[in-house]
């Protein structure tokens, strides 16, 4: 059972003034999201998520909430179309009618209906979860395809970027900030060796890679399932700005091939599930429709190897600064994180060819 969650008096009055809660909301904790808080509140029966943004991480959250409010307008319409068949996160506005409250501290906090009877899931324990899953992503794309881009914000410019977020490993490292790069020397080692797929990137943005608005971060936890195991609501929308495909693809890979959590210590656990990986490619290819380019088919093992690696960064990076970024629960934390995603890196090299063969085509 979720424990209760008291809250300041300042945010909890803060709260009750912006959505008219009563003095008998009740607050718990929900799900394990590394960035926001995100909190279940029942007030009168009636359950809503509260979420506090980690202006940190988002600099910039008046953007975040237009994207969100575009995002979510636009699916809504697809929705009552026809066109899109998966429910759609609906923001509850202040009494004010503003899309977000800002409260003492220039905390940032906003409201969504509660989607009811729901499950998530931190490691894909069947194919056909896998294939769901893909299949829901891949849908929320096609769904976003016709979007003017003009009208969503880049949140985090280069959120991905693999050049970024070498270049910033880099730094950490020579900087050694938390003073840790000598206790992690071999899994500097395996970041360093990542060098070795930007040229492919490099490639590929030459040869046209198309540019579009997608989620960018697809890990499995980021979609509710129904009790039947059928997805039912992409959630987590703050990073929704301007991308490539191989990005969600990609993060799909690293957070569903596994067998264990990203975070799971027990390294010779990690591996690449074969028939997990033809799962998720069939499943993204039936959500995106005809909306892949054969160059985004032909590199979506190497979309798997990006982001793992990219994410293995960020975690390392984050570890030498001191874990400024990403929630920890104990002393090195970050670093578990970053030698699980390596380990699933070297995995999915050795393993690159033999899975470009499962994609369908």
């Amino acid at each position: 059972m979720n424990k209760t969650v008291d809250l300041d008096l300042t945010t909890r009055t803060g709260l009750a003034e912006a959505w008219g809660l009563s003095p008998h909301a009740h607050f718990e904790p929900l799900g394990n999201g590394l960035i926001n808080r995100t909190l279940l509140v029942t007030d009168d029966g009636r359950k809503r998520v509260l979420q506090c943004l980690n202006t940190h991480v988002f600099r910039d959250p008046a953007r975040v909430m237009r994207n969100c409010h575009a995002v979510t307008a636009h699916l809504g319409r697809k929705r009552a179309a026809g066109h899109y068949d998966y429910a759609v996160l609906e923001l509850v506005p202040t009494l004010a009618g503003d899309p977000a409250a800002v409260l003492a501290g220039d905390t940032w906090w906003r409201m969504y209906d509660h989607v009811p009877d729901t499950v998530t899931f931190d490691v894909a324990e069947t194919p056909d979860l896998v294939h769901e899953a893909s299949r829901g992503f891949g849908a929320f794309a096609a769904a976003l395809a016709d979007v003017d881009v003009r009208t969503i914000g880049d949140v985090i410019p280069r959120f991905h970027d693999p050049v970024r977020r070498f270049e910033a490993f880099r730094r950490a490292l020579v900087a050694d900030r938390a003073e840790r790069a000598s206790e992690c020397t071999d899994t500097c080692a395996a970041a360093l060796s990542f060098d070795d797929v930007l040229s492919h990137w490099h490639l590929l943005q030459r040869q046209g890679l198309p540019a579009r608005i997608t989620h960018n971060d697809c890990k499995l936890n980021n979609l509710l399932f129904d009790h039947g195991g059928r997805a039912t609501c992409v959630v987590d929308l703050d990073t929704v700005m301007s991308g490539t495909l191989l990005f969600d693809f990609g993060d799909m890979a690293r957070s569903m091939l596994s067998p264990v959590p990203e975070d799971s210590t027990d390294l010779g656990r990690v591996r690449v599930r074969h028939e997990y990986f033809a799962a998720l490619a069939r499943g993204y290819l039936d959500g995106c429709g005809a909306m892949l380019t054969q160059l985004e088919r032909d590199n979506l093992v190497f979309a798997a190897r990006l982001v793992t690696g990219v994410i293995g960064l960020r975690f390392l990076t984050d570890h030498l600064d001191g874990d400024h970024y990403f929630r920890v629960t104990h002393a090195g934390h970050n670093l578990e994180r970053a030698r699980n995603q390596f380990t699933l890196y070297a995995a999915l090299t050795a393993e690159a060819e033999n899975l470009q063969a499962l994609v369908p085509r």
